[in-house]
């Protein structure tokens, strides 16, 4: 062998052990800060980020799922409500960031031909899933085919993960919401506080509202008929409903709703005016709330009992949009009237 082919062999063995140092320094800075929750989330400090909710779920659930026999289902405000305790029961949370009722349609088909039959049903409800343009789909590949999740190995030796591990790490979060060591999340508060609106005016292009899109919950409910029903609309800024009210889209917004309870054994309303949702010391944004909120919700969800919300069951609709009016008038209009 020549000098220049040692050398050119020499200069290889180098790139290779480079490589493999590099390589398994990204799989075990993945495996140890695992951001899409393979394992048991970060072992170093407790705190995961919502990365990629939408894998890092089926992640935690798959490998239990005859573990379970209750699910719920929602966006980033579902993804706060922790587990409700209902007797006999052990549920999952499967909310994720920006979730639409479409997306859990794909996974509630996903998870029924896996064989999951859940004796309860849970689904957070959104009003943003009624408003604007057709609703997107934005499930994983391997849920839309039915195919199992990326292995480990796979998803940790790239470079996303390891970015998703380094932001973590650096603290440099995507929202603000973080996961505990036991899965549950939470807000991460301002430095300085939320900050209501100081007037409401009608806006030039007002979203619309398709009342019609219940017809999708109907759809999930029906995966699985064997379960009971339960559902809550999650709680929201009481200026945001007013806003409804000042565009016009009260009427249209309330009959989603209403169409929607039709699907349900329960539904329970904490997006009408209340104070819980004219306070701005209990959230980050008007959509997102502190854990003593979502404690509420959760034991609400076992109770049946809306307080500080409604109960579309309970309620004549005449009655809960006689609710709504009194309530925006009082929590919204006289208080924005009175800071004037």
């Amino acid at each position: 062998m020549t000098g220049a082919h040692a050398a050119v062999w020499q200069y290889l063995a180098i790139l290779a052990a480079v490589v493999a140092v590099l390589t398994a320094l990204c799989l075990g800075a993945n495996v140890l800060i695992d951001p899409l929750w393979y394992f048991r989330g970060n072992r170093i400090t407790g705190v995961n980020y919502a990365f990629n909710e939408r894998v890092a779920k089926l992640n935690q659930l798959l490998p239990r799922l005859a573990e379970y026999d209750c699910v719920m289902f929602g966006s980033s405000t579902t993804t706060l409500v922790p587990l409700p305790h209902i007797a006999g029961r052990r549920c999952f949370n499967l909310g994720f960031s920006g979730g639409l009722v479409t997306e859990f349609l794909v996974y509630a088909k996903y998870l029924r031909a896996r064989g999951f039959e859940p004796k309860v049903l849970i689904v957070g409800v959104d009003g943003f899933d009624f408003e604007g343009p057709a609703l997107k789909l934005n499930a994983p590949g391997f849920v839309k085919t039915g195919d199992d999740p990326p292995p480990v190995w796979k998803s940790y030796l790239s470079v996303d993960a390891f970015m998703f591990s380094l932001r973590t790490v650096l603290g440099h979060f995507p929202n603000r919401r973080l996961y505990d060591r036991d899965f549950r999340c939470h807000i991460i508060a301002r430095r300085t506080p939320y900050q209501a609106p100081a007037t409401l005016e009608p806006q030039a292009q007002p979203p619309e509202i398709h009342p019609e899109r219940a017809d999708l919950y109907a759809e999930l409910r029906r995966v699985f008929p064997e379960a009971r029903a339960l559902a809550f609309v999650a709680p929201n800024a009481a200026w945001s409903i007013a806003q409804y009210k000042i565009d016009g889209l009260l009427d249209a917004y309330l009959e989603g709703l209403r169409r929607t309870a039709a699907s349900f054994d329960t539904f329970l309303d904490f997006s009408i005016p209340s104070e819980i949702t004219v306070s701005t010391t209990n959230t980050y944004d008007g959509v997102h709330f502190d854990d003593k909120v979502n404690d509420h919700i959760a034991a609400a969800l076992v109770s049946g009992d809306a307080t500080p919300g409604i109960d579309w069951k309970r309620e004549s609709t005449p009655a809960i949009k006689a609710a709504y009016e009194e309530r925006i008038d009082r929590h919204v209009t006289k208080l924005l009237a009175a800071q004037r």
